[in-house]
């Protein structure tokens, strides 16, 4: 096992006067519109984006331009098609209606003029699902029965779906038609719509293509440096404790002015309860959870990718259990939930969702840490009295 002064060394040699890395920086440092809004790697919003390009009436000053160059540029290599390149070329998509989520397909065009209809199924990391795409056709063939159609299955890679009637098209394709339309029609396009297109090109270029200047650079700093890359790494912030000593430091500084009692906590579980609750005959009589032995007690439920206050009824009396859990009801209580209220196990009775798997996409502490502040100061203000004020009157003999 190296030192520390040759981990120190290996550091110093990955980080000093190292111009691939200064590259690298200097290319991924760039804003991009799109990661700020967290894109990277969300279909719906990519969806939305291609859907806007695509849509001749929307406020781009492209018309069908771009529709009609993604269908081109698809039909140009295929056979067996309703339609070639050609008539594309020359037809007028200007009636075209660009559908988001019909029948749960991502997009779907459909010009009545030219008797054409347009499904697209778009795939970022997922892959397809069990008979996904001959649902969609069976349902595209039943709608637009006296339509010439055509089916685009569309991934990073450009893979093959896995029924031979849908057209492959790549994200770099995508890049590709974008830049050629930025470029052709830069006279007629405005500076926002210009560069919210490079955007674009940029977003998927750096993360969607594994084939960039980007990949490549990244592969050849980590072939040079693989014992640095792999000793940060392995020093890497955890984002799940940084949010549970976050949260600790929530509860710790509001504790005395608000009356909290931090109960025992993990970092999955971090647990409070209001102080006058200890006053209760029926608060510390639960045997086989903490040590305060609180029977009810908030909880942060802290996942990798999903954080959650609840409100958890531990092991008791089914009496008690039934008198709280009917109490909570009566405030008309946010998050409240169906729960079974076995004397022996927990009952979680209110569940409040604060963190979802799209906040942690870009994993920025700060954000994080900037909801779960807004969230806390809302809640304390607001339902935390409703629910401190029904239980603290609540009296079991």
């Amino acid at each position: 096992m190296p030192s520390s002064q040759d981990k120190r060394a290996i550091l110093e040699r990955f980080i000093v006067n190292n111009k691939d890395l200064e590259n690298l920086e200097s290319k991924i440092s760039r804003f991009n519109l799109f990661e700020a809004i967290g894109m990277v790697r969300q279909e719906i919003k990519h969806s939305n984006f291609i859907k806007f390009l695509l849509d001749p009436s929307e406020k781009h000053r492209l018309g069908d331009l771009f529709l009609k160059k993604l269908l081109v540029s698809v039909l140009g290599n295929s056979e067996d098609i309703p339609l070639d390149s050609l008539e594309v070329s020359v037809s007028n998509f200007s009636d075209a209606e660009v559908r988001r989520e019909w029948r749960n397909i991502d997009l779907l065009i459909y010009s009545p003029s030219n008797h054409f209809v347009c499904t697209i199924e778009n795939k970022v990391d997922s892959s397809e699902g069990l008979n996904q795409l001959i649902t969609y056709e069976e349902v595209v063939e039943k709608e637009f029965s006296d339509c010439k159609k055509v089916f685009i299955y569309l991934t990073k890679e450009g893979f093959t779906a896995s029924n031979t009637r849908w057209l492959s098209l790549s994200y770099v394709t995508v890049a590709d038609l974008i830049e050629s339309v930025c470029n052709e029609r830069r006279s007629i396009l405005s500076e926002d719509i210009h560069v919210s297109m490079r955007h674009y090109v940029d977003l998927i270029r750096r993360h969607l293509m594994s084939e960039s200047d980007i990949a490549e650079l990244c592969r050849k700093i980590y072939k040079q440096h693989r014992q640095a890359i792999e000793l940060i790494y392995e020093h890497r912030p955890d984002l799940r404790v940084e949010i549970a000593e976050f949260i600790e430091e929530l509860i710790k500084k509001c504790a005395q002015q608000e009356h909290l009692e931090k109960d025992d906590s993990t970092q999955r579980w971090i647990r409070f309860a209001p102080k006058e609750w200890d006053d209760l005959k029926f608060q510390k009589t639960c045997c086989n959870w903490t040590s305060s032995q609180r029977i009810l007690l908030f909880e942060f439920w802290n996942e990798p990718q999903n954080l959650q206050l609840r409100l958890v009824i531990g092991p008791g009396s089914a009496e008690t259990k039934q008198a709280i859990y009917q109490r909570l009801q009566q405030p008309n209580i946010p998050g409240l939930r169906k729960t079974k209220l076995k004397e022996d196990s927990w009952s979680q009775a209110c569940i409040m969702a604060i963190l979802t798997p799209a906040d942690y996409e870009d994993g920025n502490l700060e954000d994080l840490q900037e909801k779960i502040r807004l969230f806390w100061n809302k809640y304390m203000s607001g339902d935390m009295k409703l629910i401190r004020a029904a239980i603290s009157s609540l009296q079991i003999l």
